[in-house]
């Protein structure tokens, strides 16, 4: 199967702003009694705004000086998120979220191609936008941190979901690819010179593909092939099934057949 992403004009096309100050504040806030970990998983975010169509604009708001935000720098950049700086002088509460509002608001009327907007943020000020988005015939997607979320701004998205409950579904997936990965005919695989880049597990990466494809296609019960690889690629640009020890796509979905069912060159979780 060719490793091209095959775009569209009819493709859902998404932008995704995240409050990142909002988020790192909330997460911690969240964690201090627990002494759980206060990280936050970015790719947990972006794959979620992957799984409605081609993400097309992301963005990041925080001060980038600050050594708790610019820790993530790396991360974001490597999944092309633009970082826009909020400088000390106005990196107040409303300053943030007037800036994000004011981008949102902006880019829907520049692209009217945009199908879709995902705000990563708790509090109601980002209400009217989210309102807005939908005036405009935009889907609007939330994604809060459990105990900072408001239940107004919940209301006023077509889907909002909880960062926690993203979080437990991949640490779920990576154990039990961590189980598969461990399997006797695995240990002996050679492993690929990635350079600095880091391979992410194929399963986790195959199960949320397979999501997205079930978000933007509900109607349908299975998927064909070539959507589920080009899902992947809009996820992991740099996927290729060699990394895995794999001749193709057919043979690394082969691995999982008690979690991925393939029939007729179509594929569907079990």
């Amino acid at each position: 199967m060719a490793g091209i992403l095959d775009v569209t004009s009819s493709e859902s096309r998404v932008a995704i702003y995240i409050d990142f100050d909002n988020v790192i504040i909330s997460r911690a806030s969240q964690v201090k009694e627990t002494g759980a970990s206060a990280t936050v998983a970015i790719d947990v975010l972006l794959d979620f705004a992957t799984r409605y169509g081609r993400l097309t604009i992301s963005r990041a708001y925080a001060d980038w000086s600050v050594k708790k935000n610019a820790d993530y720098q790396a991360q974001l950049v490597a999944r092309a998120v633009e970082l826009v700086q909020l400088f000390p002088a106005t990196r107040t509460k409303n300053g943030a979220d007037i800036r994000l509002a004011v981008d949102a608001i902006e880019d829907l009327y520049l692209h009217d191609d945009l199908t879709h907007v995902v705000i990563v943020a708790g509090d109601s000020d980002f209400v009217p936008l989210a309102q807005r988005a939908r005036r405009l015939g935009r889907v609007v997607l939330g994604v809060g941190v459990a105990g900072s979320i408001s239940k107004t701004l919940a209301s006023a998205c077509d889907v909002y979901v909880d960062y926690d409950e993203l979080l437990d579904n991949r640490q779920t997936l990576e154990a039990e690819a961590e189980k598969e990965d461990a399997k006797p005919a695995r240990k002996g695989a050679v492993q690929p010179d990635l350079g600095s880049r880091t391979l992410r597990r194929p399963y986790p990466l195959i199960n949320e593909a397979l999501r997205g494809l079930d978000a933007q296609h509900p109607e349908r019960g299975w998927h064909a092939l070539s959507a589920l690889k080009n899902q992947i690629l809009r996820i992991e640009p740099a996927f290729k099934e060699g990394d895995y020890g794999a001749g193709n796509f057919s043979e690394l979905l082969g691995r999982y057949t008690s979690q991925v069912e393939v029939k007729d060159n179509k594929a569907r979780l079990r």
